[in-house]
């Protein structure tokens, strides 16, 4: 008969895998189990962060995630160009796989796929089966689900990387390029230049709703490959998509099942990058697992999750309001002005606002000045209360 492990995952996403991949790596007698719906670990996708979203003991550790690494990047606005000196890092599922692969073959991480799950618990799960799996603890890493206490704008995506006859002439990284045409939202196109004939071109937009027209997204990017990159001959390697949530308000609920990742809130409020916040959870479960030891059940798990997300959601108030200017106090055709002005301000605040550390002076010094947007739309939209208090009679209503 399999022994029990000591702790199950539900999900084999970015969230979960690093969890595991945490655990088992600072804890070596710990055992997981991994429970997912589909039919393979880690999907299909690419995960970037600036390096200084990570903290420096945990810098040296995740260097087997990454896939590559620039030392400074470009964005591009119609009234700002600019180079910012910041390592940026991009890992994929391939690299993420790669990063567990030590701990499966091991025996120390148990994979389930295919396999659904009924209903979750502290510290057991029913499978669709009818099967009940016991754990000392269990974590919620299934991706992300809307609820009525959260209230949204979206990040939505379409990217293809390419493999070109001739080099293409990126030197670095495009974080954004928003002198692409905005279509009634705002949009950027990102490139990374994995090698000179290899290049993401991921075309981004934020609107209000959750809706992807990927084909329509699909011909945008090959004309920006065509105008902007001056590349006529290439082959598509690989399409990725995707639609992140963007938080424009959260009334918090303390009686809320703490979860991982994207499902429990675990994400830059602006920018949707989701890597740093993941590999804080995992570092802070692994240390509490660490701390307890055999006195560690899931208490242990569901008390960080719930003082984290507790931290996390005051940690970006702020963001949120800069989010509400974004999607409710600018024009939908001049939103890019929020972001053209913001990376106009000194690169350590840039990188301060990335990694969610923005000091009281910094978040003035984006207030301050003439704004982006109509005054009288941003001081309607500066209460998060009184905003939610309005979304809440719009669902109401209909």
């Amino acid at each position: 008969m399999t022994q029990a492990p000591d702790m199950i995952i539900v999900g084999a996403g970015l969230s979960g895998l690093l969890t595991a991949w945490r655990c088992l790596d600072v804890n070596p007698d710990l055992q997981i189990e991994i429970i997912e719906a589909s039919d393979r670990i880690a999907g299909d996708h690419t995960w970037s962060f600036n390096l200084t979203d990570v903290a420096e003991h945990l810098q040296g550790w995740i260097k087997p995630f990454i896939a590559y690494r620039w030392d400074s990047y470009d964005v591009k606005f119609p009234k700002r160009k600019r180079t910012l000196d910041i390592p940026y890092c991009t890992g994929n599922s391939d690299t993420l796989r790669a990063c567990v692969q030590l701990h499966i073959d091991s025996g120390r991480l148990r994979l389930r796929l295919n396999t659904a799950v009924e209903s979750l618990h502290s510290d057991y799960v029913v499978l669709e089966s009818g099967e009940k799996l016991e754990a000392r603890g269990v974590l919620d890493a299934r991706g992300f689900e809307p609820n009525d206490d959260v209230f949204l704008g979206y990040q939505k995506f379409v990217g293809h990387v390419i493999k070109t006859k001739e080099p293409h002439g990126l030197e670095r990284p495009i974080i954004m390029d928003a002198t692409v045409e905005q279509l009634g939202g705002y949009r950027f196109v990102y490139c990374l230049p994995y090698s000179e004939t290899e290049v993401l071109v991921e075309d981004t937009y934020y609107t209000d709703g959750p809706e992807l027209r990927s084909q329509e997204v699909d011909a945008r990017i090959k004309d920006y490959i065509r105008d902007n990159l001056n590349v006529s001959e290439y082959e598509v390697v690989r399409r990725e998509k995707g639609v992140l949530p963007i938080t424009l308000g959260v009334q918090d609920r303390y009686d809320a099942a703490p979860a991982l990742g994207i499902r429990g809130g675990f994400y830059h409020a602006v920018t949707g990058y989701s890597f740093p916040e993941a590999l804080k959870n995992a570092d802070w479960i692994a240390y509490k697992i660490d701390l307890f030891g055999e006195d560690w059940d899931h208490e242990t798990s569901d008390h960080t999750l719930q003082v984290n997300r507790t931290q996390h959601r005051q940690d970006e108030r702020f963001l949120r309001l800069l989010n509400r200017m974004l999607f409710r106090a600018a024009k939908p055709e001049e939103r890019y002005s929020v972001l053209q002005r913001f990376y106009g301000l000194n690169q350590g605040l840039i990188e301060r606002f990335y990694a969610g550390q923005l000091k009281w002076y910094d978040k003035a010094r984006i207030l301050i000045g003439k704004p982006p947007v109509p005054v009288h739309k941003a001081l309607y939209n500066l209460s998060e209360k009184a905003f939610i208090r309005r979304e809440r009679a719009k669902r109401d209503s209909k």
